[in-house]
């Protein structure tokens, strides 16, 4: 048996996330670590804080990307998980919309191609089918388990038009695995749907799950 920690979102609040992962060997972070933002600092633009590399390097310690990572700095780090990737029979997916993306600033904190395109997850899809892992880590949910989570909070889902949600949706229905963990919500949860164990981890929540 292995243990991996699993992490909500960081938004580079990257010293607790540094003490999340000093005494474990093992973690995945599931997105919104806060990967590649730029800004001005005294007039000048600039690159703000990555994640540390060299308290993640002591360990296995690896991120998914949310919908606030830079797509193109996580594709060339280290221990970004590519997404649709199986890591210890996890399988893992990033992604997410931005409902605030009007407020922000295109190339220096939002990015247009923060979700994978219908392409990748019509192919990702075919994966998920056929391998039916039992374990599953996503920076965003299925539709249907979004819909069921805010109606515990009494809360209406913005219509984002969110095609990952709906491409997990039809994962979802093409095979429940035992165990789901995703982040981006901002609350914490557990809850049954079918035969899945749903867990929505709150920023900087952890769950140590066996593997």
């Amino acid at each position: 048996m292995t243990t991996v920690r699993l992490i909500g979102d960081v938004h580079g609040k990257f010293g607790r996330y540094r003490e999340l992962i000093r005494y474990v060997p093992f973690s995945i972070q599931a997105g919104d670590m806060g990967v590649g933002f730029r800004g001005y600092r005294h007039g000048e633009l600039k690159w703000l804080t990555n994640p540390p590399y060299d308290a993640m390097s002591e360990g296995r310690h690896l991120f998914i990307r949310g919908n606030h990572d830079n797509p193109d700095v996580c594709s060339r780090h280290d221990y970004w998980i590519k997404d649709g990737t199986t890591v210890e029979g996890i399988y893992c997916l990033g992604g997410a919309v931005s409902i605030d993306r009007a407020w922000r600033t295109e190339g220096l904190d939002w990015w247009s191609d923060e979700e994978c395109s219908y392409a990748d997850l019509e192919r990702m899809i075919d994966e998920y089918s056929a391998l039916k892992p039992e374990i599953v880590v996503t920076h965003e949910c299925p539709e249907s388990i979004a819909n069921e989570m805010l109606s515990a909070f009494g809360r209406k889902k913005f219509e984002d038009g969110s095609r990952t949600r709906q491409a997990l949706e039809r994962m979802f229905h093409l095979h429940q695995p035992r165990e789901w963990y995703f982040g981006h919500w901002h609350v914490s949860l557990r809850f049954m749907s079918g035969r899945t164990t749903f867990q929505c981890l709150n920023e900087l929540e952890y769950a140590d799950v066996e593997i």
